[in-house]
Order: structure tokens, then C-alpha cells, then sequence
């Protein structure tokens, strides 16, 4: 069962792409919430957990009608009624009272639908920045990423000067390859900010308030305590059953009815409050990171040579992002796509990588940067 289950999302797991294209608080959003929100699918749908999602029980009706009728139909709750103390479970149960109001509960037969929305929607910037990326980053560095790179002479020879033809050649698109990144995570950011006040809605306009207060009642006594899950996720409500009678009349029957599902959906909603705002947290200080590095060239050298292990001189690096014939916002491209290369590269051959995409223009300049340049770059 398991295997059923998991087997087609277990890839998402161990599933890494020979050449990255993306960094790791990208992958939090088309990864890490598509996984929990798959995991959470298979939850909701595996009735070896919770059984029967609802459980009803009126005098005179068979069960299996009744509980097919109040899943279809919704149940609800009035308000202000309640069985026992507030803490008993059974707020929301008692005489129908047209005054006070009743509050229904339908969004439970539409979980798993919204959960493949939502992890589509989480997917989808991931979708745009590949079509766009074009695979262009994998062809670049094909032969340069293993291990094995280090010691073919040859195949190192040649994708070397495959980069340093496509870093040195003058791109208009260069520009695009950037700005197209950089929309991709403001959508990362507008999507996730945009899923909790989408989940807030399909909850009724609750989510935000109950995840709050879930928090706040965690250090109060448990015997004492109101769980604010029940007023959201109600494990006991009613449901009106009809049915015509002998004589033809219509007969009204007052069904209580158990949602054993909601035991699962509190735990979950509960996790996607805690991670949609650890995500959006993480999400805004990208930005904030990615926005510095937008407007500071010394940034920008400092984040390539820290992913280079320190290993090429910063001089090198700020002479491969200052091209006198590239716009600023092709000089952010190369930035961007400097950055891939020697994220993805072999660390043997990252030396080899920047001495050969250094601007042609810079390199015999005087012998002092003759020097740098041939102290950067290693033996053949």
C-alpha cells in the first residue's frame, strides 16, 4: 500500500538534476511544497488511516445512506450551542435555533482538489524558469561537472573554451536570462504570501486566525484549555436527513455526525501555517539578498568568490563582470550565469573556468595582471 501510495513522488526525493539551474530557496517551493502537499494527498485519501471521513448516526436510517447523504450534502453547526463544557468536542451541537445561525462545513470535500491546485501553483514558477532557461546551462557545462572532468585532458580543453565563447560573446538576451530568473522568485514570493490568504478563504476566512491561536494556547493547561482547531475543524456536527414517510409526507430526521477526517486535516493545515510563513520569511529575505545584488558590484564579486571556495581572485572575478560593451542589466546576466557555472563546475577546474572567460581586452594588459592570471590558472 505504501509503495502505491509513494512510489510515484518517491523521485522527488532523491531526484537531482545533473546541472542546477535554480538555488536552494527555489527548490523549497516547487520541491519541498509539492512534496508535503502530495504527502498530504496520500493522507486524506488512505483510508487505512482514518477509515470512513465521516461517520453519522439518525434512528430509522440505514448508516450507509445517511453518512453518503451529509458527506454530499455538508454538515453544520449552531451557533452558540454546545453539549458539556467548552472543552467537551461538542460545540455547535444542539437544538436548531434559526436566531442564532447555523455555520456549515463543506470546504472538507474539496481538501485534495485544492491540495493539487495549490502544489500546480507552487510548480508552476519552476515550469516558467526552465522554459526559459532552455537547458542552456547543461549544454554549457556538459563534461565539466563530474569528477571525471578533472582528468580528461581533452574533454576539459573543450568545454573550457565552450564557455569562454558563449561568457565572451555578446548576448542581447543576457539581460532576459536575468530578469527572467528574478520574476520567477518574486513569484515564488507573491505565490506563497498569495496561498495564505487563498487557504484563509477556502477556510472560511480562519486559517490566518486559528494558526495564531493555536499558538498562543499551546503553554495553557490542556484540562483547562479551548482547542481553537474545533471551531475550524469540528469533529462532531450535525446533519438534517429527509425522507418521505408511509403516507407520502416528508420526514426530517436530526442526524449527529462524527468527521474523523478532520483529526487529519487539523494536523496538516496546522503544518501549512507553520510552513507557509516559514517559507514566505525565507522568501522575503531572498529577495532582500537578490535586490543587494541587483545594486552592489562588490556583492556580487563577494557571493562569486565565497561559491568558488575563495579560489580565483576577486580581481579575476570583477574583471569577468565589468564588460565595457554589455548594459548594466546584461552585466546582472552575467552575474547570474557566472554564478550557475561555478555553483555546477567541478571545483578542480574552477581556476581554468575564469582564466579562460576573462575579457580577452584585460589580459595583457601589464605584466602584473599577466601574472594574476597565469597564478589563477592551473597546469596543463
Amino acid at each position: 500500500m505504501f509503495s502505491f501510495i509513494f512510489g510515484g513522488i518517491s523521485s522527488l526525493f532523491h531526484k537531482w538534476d545533473e546541472v542546477c539551474i535554480d538555488n536552494h530557496v527555489f527548490r523549497l517551493h516547487y520541491r519541498g511544497t509539492v512534496i508535503i502537499f502530495l504527502a498530504a494527498i496520500a493522507l486524506i485519501t488512505s483510508g487505512q488511516f482514518i477509515g470512513s471521513p465521516i461517520h453519522c448516526m439518525v434512528d430509522g436510517v440505514p448508516d450507509g445512506i445517511v453518512n453518503s447523504y451529509c458527506w454530499l450534502h455538508s454538515t453544520y453547526s449552531v451557533k452558540g450551542a454546545s453539549i458539556g463544557d467548552e472543552r467537551s468536542g461538542m460545540d455547535g451541537i444542539g437544538p436548531d435555533d434559526a436566531e442564532a445561525g447555523h455555520t456549515y462545513h463543506r470546504f472538507y470535500q474539496w481538501v485534495g482538489f485544492v491540495f493539487v491546485l495549490q502544489a500546480g501553483m507552487f510548480y508552476f514558477p519552476r515550469l516558467l524558469w526552465k522554459s526559459s532557461e532552455g537547458g542552456v546551462l547543461k549544454t554549457l557545462l556538459s563534461g565539466l561537472t563530474s569528477f571525471d572532468s578533472f582528468m580528461n585532458k581533452d574533454s576539459r580543453r573543450e568545454g573550457t573554451e565552450l564557455v569562454s565563447k558563449y561568457f565572451n560573446a555578446k548576448h542581447t538576451k543576457r539581460g532576459t536570462y536575468f530578469l527572467n530568473f528574478f520574476i520567477c522568485e518574486i513569484l515564488n514570493f507573491v505565490n506563497v504570501v498569495g496561498q495564505i490568504f487563498f487557504t484563509d478563504m477556502f477556510l472560511g476566512y480562519q486559517f490566518r486566525q486559528f494558526g495564531s491561536d493555536v499558538l498562543s494556547v499551546t503553554e495553557n493547561d490542556l484540562n483547562e484549555r479551548d482547542d481553537p482547531l474545533n471551531r475550524v475543524f469540528p469533529k462532531v456536527a450535525k446533519c438534517n436527513f429527509q425522507k418521505y414517510g408511509p403516507s407520502g409526507s416528508l420526514v426530517k430526521h436530526d442526524a449527529l455526525c462524527v468527521l474523523p477526517q478532520n483529526i487529519i486535516n487539523e494536523k496538516i493545515y496546522i503544518f501549512l501555517y507553520l510552513w507557509f510563513v516559514f517559507l514566505a520569511a525565507v522568501s522575503g529575505i531572498w529577495l532582500v539578498y537578490r535586490l543587494l545584488t541587483i545594486v552592489s558590484h562588490s556583492m556580487r564579486v563577494n557571493v562569486i568568490h565565497a561559491r568558488a571556495d575563495r579560489q580565483v581572485d576577486k580581481d579575476i572575478i570583477s574583471l569577468c563582470l565589468t564588460k565595457e560593451d554589455h548594459s548594466p542589466l546584461e552585466r546582472l546576466g552575467d552575474f547570474l550565469l557566472l554564478y550557475q557555472i561555478t555553483k555546477n563546475v567541478n571545483p578542480m577546474i574552477i581556476k581554468e573556468i575564469f582564466a579562460g572567460i576573462v575579457p580577452p581586452s584585460y589580459k595583457a594588459n601589464d605584466d602584473e595582471q599577466a601574472a594574476l592570471l597565469r597564478s589563477s590558472a592551473p597546469e596543463m
